[in-house]
């Protein structure tokens, strides 16, 4: 029963009235995102909770003030309001210096959305790829899961989710082999990871271990690995 006792008094009749409150959904589901949004100074896509959160929060507000006889929850919207609002200006500043600083010197920044095949070409791989050959740069993706999850030194590096850990089957141009140049291991996770490394072009593509993704155009020899 979502409904809270506001306060008791005796009618005309002398008989007892009671008065009912209920509690403003939207007041609460504001402040439920925005304690979930808290992820967002984590991981970037998910703006979209502290958005939601500021949405229902001041939605609630709103009807609270509107209809103060029937609804109460002004706390809880001010808290979710207020939350959401931190995490949006202060966590949207604070990816913004990651952007900003996460490249290391020397290399250039290049997304897996250069890298797709141009249709209005001949060629099975974008021209840009031609360009980036040999040349030292940094990529940020998900590692596909393979036969092997644990003590990775090469693996495949995917730019979303679905092509990464949902049964989904990239093109060849959407993934990226990963051999790693240190003693430094990876394991598959969630997590993005970032890779700085010199990329190469295989023209005629390259046989990978990969059952799920036996051949791939591009590769990174991967000098950093965050």
């Amino acid at each position: 029963m979502d409904k809270k006792l506001d306060k008791s008094e005796h009618d005309k009749t002398g008989e007892l009235e009671i008065h009912y409150r209920s509690l403003s959904k939207a007041a609460v589901g504001g402040a439920i995102f925005a304690v979930l949004g808290l992820t967002y100074i984590v991981a970037t896509p998910l703006i979209l909770l502290p958005t939601i959160a500021l949405g229902l929060s001041w939605t609630g507000l709103a009807s609270v003030k509107r209809y103060p006889e029937e609804l109460v929850g002004r706390k809880v919207a001010k808290f979710g309001l207020v939350l959401s609002l931190m995490l949006l200006i202060g966590g949207t500043a604070w990816h913004t210096y990651i952007y900003m600083t996460e490249v290391p010197e020397g290399y250039e920044r290049i997304s897996f959305r250069m890298l797709k095949n141009d249709t209005n070409t001949s060629l099975p791989y974008s021209e840009q790829a031609e360009a980036l050959d040999g040349t030292k740069v940094f990529l940020k993706g998900f590692v596909r899961p393979g036969t092997h999850r644990t003590n990775l030194r090469d693996f495949i590096l995917v730019g979303d989710f679905g092509s990464c850990c949902f049964g989904g089957n990239p093109e060849i141009t959407d993934v990226v082999a990963i051999s790693i140049q240190s003693d430094e291991r990876v394991n598959y996770s969630l997590r993005v990871r970032k890779i700085a490394g010199t990329f190469r072009l295989n023209r005629r593509s390259a046989p990978t271990d990969e059952k799920e993704v036996p051949k791939v155009f591009y590769q990174i020899d991967a000098d950093i690995i965050k």
